[in-house]
């Protein structure tokens, strides 16, 4: 039986992906009718959903069960047994009908031939993020940049007003990354504001970027248990306050209403003592008007691209090159009659460019005259609609690969503008089981769902947000138009049901929910069908009582990471009966103690585990039963609680955990305690988990020697995160080292080491120690972050042919000079400092560090001086934060005559001396 359900999923799946090619929809739709009104093509995707539910149901009944058992159950085999005789016939039935009006023909296209084996590059990435960026906004950010520095006796409020599609938020952007704006605005805020928008969530969010995240915090403990409104008062009177004093730029990205913008500009004072600056993009002319009324002038009318942008943008997007030579030499005359005609229906809208663009790029030149074709007129008028703008976007929807398209629509149970998380959204990918590797190719489910990734970055139906320092992607977000259409599509062919504060639970009564997304807080219609549910996802507060997670036997997905609060009983998470779910995120403000159940070894198909930050101490041994497990995330939660120096003695009574001294960099002195490691104690088995690629945070002390020599046997292993606490044996350091040393895949390795610079003699060699030399031997090793290790020496670093960042932190380096010398650190992009308090300069020697970008330094003393920013041919950032710096007219000068132009940033709570005075000091440290 179970041989025959499976030859029915895979026979039903199949002509699933033929029928999800929307292109080939109208053919069935021409032809006969269905039971009732519905068209064939709703059919077979029911009949795909049915089958995969039978299959999945009878795994359910035998799993894990004795002979007897299951003999006990001949019932419920009977009526499977009776299902899959009725969804075979069902088959049959449609396929017969599917050879009578040839309702399908397939279509080959380049995507079908690569099949997953799209090849991309990071520096592609790079090029997606720039490609509009890079083409015809030059002018534009010219003059939005003047009417930004203009002087005015208070707020000045520049807007950027133009039709959805037109490039606004790219401008701004654009603008906000400039060097320009660096050197004259420290404190700087982006905010997305969007059609349906928290009034308390933006205020915060502006707070943690202008203010700071401790700031937040404060208001946060100080208002707590307050109402909503009272809140709002608060946090704008006090946004106001400090704004008062500073020098900040805010953009508000897509502002909606006048209603948003009245709510949202109090924050913002009218007079200010410093020159401050608020940008505002809107598509609607009168938000514009308000918002700019004290300067009419003060309005920036973006205009569509003109027709050499146009075309140069629309040629980067085919050939996927940003050299001009490229063009003329694979451009024919057949071709650029095309694309001057294609370009004039797109009528100079970036986003129907690049759209298109990508589609073209993926076609023959054949095929051109097709999609010439389908393109509406309208969008050459002189005012297009932003409905043509989603014709033009769904006709790339309907030409995708099919195992690209339920990747494309998932983004549809994120709210619109949500960023999101490459990693996140590629897990979620994988545990849906979008992604299959085909052929004999040994490329990692994780590689595969990435090519998805970028090659619809590459279609532009996702867009860039953030770079990671590998020049990867780190995150995405979706155009607000093409999310509507994903939402569009997928309420109408994945059964998604979205709950919102418009949402009526009981419109869906009567259908199969597959994807189930909480955007508000707001209570499920018992009449919803819900046994066959796929994936829950929560961005708000949510009440697990009314409907027990063991109902949900089909969950693949249980995504809690965004949600704000979960209200639940202990008997509403019965993990252990979710045994199809493969991807399980709780969230971080889970702050009290717990356990995991002892039934999460239940869960054989689980591949990801995040536990976020929360107060879970120990993994259960029952942990490495799970063999599919890649990726395993858990943090202790390490709380940090401070008082004033007023508080002291009447804590004294009451704290029992050791009590030491911290400098904030803004009070004179407060003290801290801190709880025990963050850190989790893995068990023994852990060498089990041999599909693991991520783990951590390791607790080293508290875990066995057993346990920590097996995590040298996890070939998979990428990234690995460790904590050892004071105590912990050189015994355990001992065989750590060791592990480390087997592990030929590690890419990533951060290791706090706080409390054993005296006592680990294997990594750290001891107070005065040395890295091992295995380290020196990680070739793949691209990321490595220390603290507290106490090193006087990075040459072993300095070898790694791959390595891309490098965070020296806490104690991290003892040494009193930092030296660079020349050919060292071959790839090294971003180099941090952070709190050390012996370290008196940096320098960096002739023909060292050539593709170093980014030099970040805080909490340092460098009384001496950081010296030979000139020989850094690549240097496009240095920032200095919370630093005494001896030479910083001098560090100003070199950066100034540096030919890259790179920004040098130094914060108001840095202190900078006389290189003379420094130079007495050190004598008298040497002299001591």
């Amino acid at each position: 039986m179970a041989g025959a359900a499976s030859r029915l999923q895979s026979t039903s799946c199949r002509y699933a992906r033929d029928l999800s090619k929307r292109s080939h929809y109208d053919g069935l739709k021409k032809g006969s009718k269905g039971s009732g009104s519905r068209p064939p093509w709703e059919l077979i995707r029911d009949l795909s959903y049915d089958t995969e539910d039978c299959f999945e149901e009878f795994l359910v009944m035998i799993k894990h069960r004795s002979m007897l058992q299951q003999c006990l159950s001949l019932g419920a085999r009977h009526r499977i047994a009776m299902q899959i005789r009725t969804i075979k016939q069902r088959i049959q039935g449609l396929n017969q009908r599917r050879e009578r009006y040839k309702l399908i023909q397939h279509r080959h296209t380049i995507s079908d031939d690569v099949k997953g084996d799209f090849q991309v590059t990071r520096n592609f990435a790079a090029l997606f993020t720039e490609e509009a960026q890079l083409v015809g906004f030059e002018r534009p950010k010219s003059e939005l940049l003047n009417m930004i520095s203009r002087r005015t006796d208070g707020r000045n409020v520049v807007s950027v007003v133009g039709m959805g599609g037109l490039g606004k938020t790219t401008l701004a952007k654009k603008v906000y990354d400039s060097n320009e704006l660096h050197s004259r605005f420290v404190k700087r805020a982006w905010i997305t504001v969007s059609q349906s928008f928290s009034h308390i969530e933006l205020l915060k969010n502006v707070i943690k970027q202008l203010l700071g995240a401790e700031y937040m915090k404060k208001l946060e403990e100080k208002y707590s248990g307050m109402t909503l409104q009272v809140q709002v008062q608060h946090f704008t009177e006090h946004l106001r306050d400090q704004l008062n004093r500073r020098r900040y730029f805010v953009v508000l990205d897509d502002l909606w209403t006048i209603e948003a913008w009245n709510s949202i500009q109090y924050a913002f004072p009218d007079h200010s003592s410093e020159n401050c600056c608020v940008v505002v993009t809107t598509r609607n002319i009168d938000v514009a008007k308000v918002c700019s009324s004290h300067y009419p002038d003060h309005i920036y009318h973006l205009k569509h691209l003109e027709k050499e942008h146009a075309k140069e943008l629309l040629l980067k997007k085919i050939h996927q090159t940003k050299d001009p030579q490229v063009f003329s030499q694979k451009k024919g005359p057949e071709e650029d009659k095309l694309v001057d005609e294609i370009l004039k229906k797109c009528g100079g809208l970036p986003l129907a460019i690049v759209t298109i663009g990508g589609l073209l790029a993926n076609k023959g030149i054949n095929e051109w005259k097709s999609l010439r074709d389908q393109l509406p007129e309208e969008l050459a008028s002189s005012n297009p609609s932003v409905e043509a703008l989603r014709q033009v976007v769904t006709l790339s929807y309907n030409h995708l690969p099919s195992h690209l398209k339920p990747c494309f629509l998932y983004p549809s149970l994120f709210p619109e503008d949500f960023e999101i998380k490459r990693k996140h959204l590629v897990n979620r990918w994988i545990a849906e089981g979008f992604v299959v590797r085909i052929g004999t190719a040994r490329r990692t489910l994780e590689g595969v769902a990435e090519s998805y990734f970028y090659e619809l970055i590459s279609r532009s139906l996702i867009q860039p947000s953030k770079l990671g320092i590998l020049g990867n992607v780190k995150s995405c977000r979706v155009h607000d138009i093409v999310h509507d259409i994903a939402v569009s599509i997928s309420r109408e062919e994945n059964h998604v049901f979205l709950v919102d504060e418009h949402t009526s639970t009981t419109s869906a009564t009567e259908q199969t929910i597959r994807h189930l997304s909480f955007f508000a807080e707001k209570n499920l219609n018992k009449g919803l069908v819900l046994s066959g549910v796929r994936s829950i996802t929560v961005f708000n507060k949510i009440q697990l009582a009314p409907f027990h997670l063991s109902r949900f036997k089909m969950l693949r997905v249980l995504d809690l990471k965004y949600a704000a609060s979960i209200r639940s009983r202990k008997q509403d998470i019965n993990i252990g009966s979710l045994i199809h779910l493969k991807y399980l995120h709780f969230p971080s403000f889970e702050r009290h103690d717990y356990t995991l159940p002892r039934s999460i070894g239940d869960l054989k198909s689980l591949q990801t585990l995040d536990i976020g930050y929360s107060r879970l101490a120990n993994l259960p041994t029952e942990i490495t039963k799970l063999q599919n497990l890649r990726n395993l995330r858990c943090t202790n939660s390490d709380e940090i609680f401070c008082f004033d120096i007023h508080d002291y003695i009447e804590c004294m009574t009451t704290v029992t955990t050791p009590i030491c001294f911290t400098n904030s960099g803004e009070a004179a002195c407060c003290f801290c305690f801190v709880t025990d490691s963050d850190g989790v104690r893995v068990p023994k088995g852990v060498g089990r988990l041999q599909e693991l690629q991520v783990l951590e945070k390791v607790d080293i002390r508290r875990s066995s020697d057993k346990a920590i020599k097996e995590l040298g046997e996890l070939a998979q292993l990428k990234k690995l995160v460790v904590q050892a606490e004071e105590g912990t044996p050189k015994r355990k350091c001992k065989i750590l080292s060791m592990a480390l040393g087997n592990l030929s895949s590690l890419r990533s390795f951060s290791v706090n080491a706080s409390g054993l610079v005296d006592s680990w003699p294997n990594i750290l060699s001891g107070h005065l120690g040395k890295l091992p030399s295995w380290v020196g031997e990680s070739v793949n090793l691209v990321k490595i972050k220390l603290i507290c290790c106490r090193i006087k020496e990075v040459d072993a670093l300095a070898e790694l042919p791959n390595l891309i960042l490098l965070h020296l932190g806490y104690e991290a380096y003892s040494a009193e000079q930092l030296v660079f010398h020349r050919h060292a650190f071959p790839k090294l992009r971003t180099f941090r400092l952070e709190d050390l308090k012996r370290l008196r300069e940096v320098a960096y020697e002739e023909g060292t560090s050539a593709r170093l970008e980014s030099i970040c330094i805080r909490a340092c003393k460098l009384t001496l001086r950081l010296t030979g920013i000139k020989h850094l041919t690549n240097l496009r950032e240095v920032s200095i934060g919370r630093c005494i710096l001896a030479n910083a007219d001098m560090l100003r000068e070199e950066v100034d005559a540096h030919h890259n132009h790179p920004v040098l940033q130094m914060d108001r709570l840095s202190i900078f001396v006389p290189v003379e005075d420094s130079l007495s000091e050190l004598g008298e440290n040497s002299q001591s």
